[in-house]
């Protein structure tokens, strides 16, 4: 038997999977440099900028948190 395949589905699978992967890799990287960065700049002294630097890292680690949350509510509502 011959399956048919759907192409426009496959490519919406590829292109939101390669979305996904690059979006929360980056995420995840903005996270790791604000939280270093914040503790650098607490050290120093530098108040301000390890607050900004901090909430940085606050904000991207909750959306890394959020996108394997909905990815776990993807995979269960299917």
């Amino acid at each position: 038997m011959i399956a048919i395949i759907d192409t426009g589905d496959l490519l919406e699978v590829v292109w939101t999977s390669i979305l996904a992967g690059v979006g929360v890799t980056v995420i995840y990287g903005l996270a790791l440099l604000g939280l270093d960065r914040a503790i650098e700049f607490g050290r120093a002294g530098r108040g301000l900028e390890a607050a900004a630097y901090g909430a940085l890292g606050v904000i991207c680690s909750a959306g890394v948190l959020a996108s394997l949350v909905f990815a776990i509510f993807v995979m269960v509502d299917k």
